[in-house]
């Protein structure tokens, strides 16, 4: 079965981490975002690739949701950008890549390189090679992603978001949603995530052109109802619902399916949203796995939920 993914962060990492777990990360190609990268004192940061970098080579702090778990964090260095803290081992993996772009490799070459040193048979796949960063417009002026999120902990209200600079995808991009058995919208953030990567050119066209041919398009609903009990998962909450909101979207899984369901054959949904299955769009089929896949029995139902909607199309 040849998988095709398109990955945020937290989302990506969680469906890449149980792809490793079924032993299916060699038939996966996990095309990752790169609206959230940005220059954090001279280095390129891929915040979405580092996480689902990060899950596979079993690093990742999912306690955090990004980073690498147990790394050290130093007091900032002087003139450096002291609220985008990097940890010691996190800062390395950046100095690396950094290093390779310098020594002439491409985007896609880079993170091939790191995705062998993580020791990972996945194919991680960067969504463009060109700059894209989002820009959000807001009530306080224009920033960055980074800087909305992070230094504004998403406080603004938010009126738009913007992606200047090439629309190319990277080489093989087109091919790998062209080819796959399945493409899987992953938990991620469907504006801050997942448009940026689907705004790309002929993105929205592939996936529209598999699922009018009756071939597989999954959403993993990246919302669920039950209200979040922890404080950084209220924090993705919010960020996620003002984003949702300047597009004029509900945070609400129905919602998101109607956003998306000009591309999608499937959605993924919670277990505690098992009872809006018949509210879906009418020609998308609901199917139940726990979203939030924190362990092993969790991610196995989740992946044997795709795998399902493969099987059910006739895909493999």
């Amino acid at each position: 079965m040849r998988i095709t993914a398109l990955c945020g962060g937290l989302g990506g990492a969680r469906f890449a981490l149980a792809l490793a777990q079924r032993g299916l990360e060699d038939r996966a190609t996990l095309i990752t975002n790169v609206a959230d990268d940005w220059i954090v004192d001279g280095l390129l940061v891929c915040p979405d690739t580092d996480a689902v970098l990060y899950a596979l080579g079993g690093r990742l702090d999912e306690e955090r949701g990004w980073g690498i778990r147990g790394d050290e964090f130093l007091p900032s260095p002087a003139g450096a950008t002291g609220w985008f803290n990097l940890g010691v081992q996190d800062r390395a993996h950046h100095v690396r890549r950094t290093k390779l772009l310098a020594d002439g490799a491409d985007l896609a070459g880079v993170t091939a390189v790191l995705a062998r040193e993580a020791g990972t048979d996945a194919r991680v796949l960067p969504a463009s090679l060109s700059p894209r960063g989002s820009v959000i417009v807001t009530d306080a002026g224009i920033s960055a992603f980074q800087e909305w999120l992070v230094r504004d902990h998403a406080a603004p209200a938010v009126r738009d978001v913007r992606w200047p600079g090439p629309r190319t995808p990277s080489p093989g991009v087109l091919a790998a949603i062209a080819e796959a058995d399945i493409v899987v919208l992953t938990s991620s953030s469907p504006v801050a995530s997942l448009e940026p990567t689907l705004e790309l050119d002929g993105v929205r066209e592939a996936l529209a052109a598999r699922r009018g041919a009756g071939r597989p398009v999954a959403l993993i609903s990246p919302v669920v109802t039950t209200p979040p009990e922890l404080q950084r998962d209220r924090r993705r909450h919010h960020a996620r619902a003002a984003l949702l909101a300047c597009r004029g979207v509900a945070h609400e899984p129905i919602a998101v399916a109607e956003h998306f369901a000009d591309l999608l054959t499937h959605v993924v949904l919670d277990p505690a949203d098992a009872d809006l299955a018949p509210a879906l769009p009418s020609h998308v089929v609901g199917s139940v796995a726990p979203i939030v896949a924190q362990d092993a029995p969790s991610r196995a139902a989740l992946v044997q939920a795709c795998i399902a909607t493969a099987r059910a199309n006739g895909a493999v």
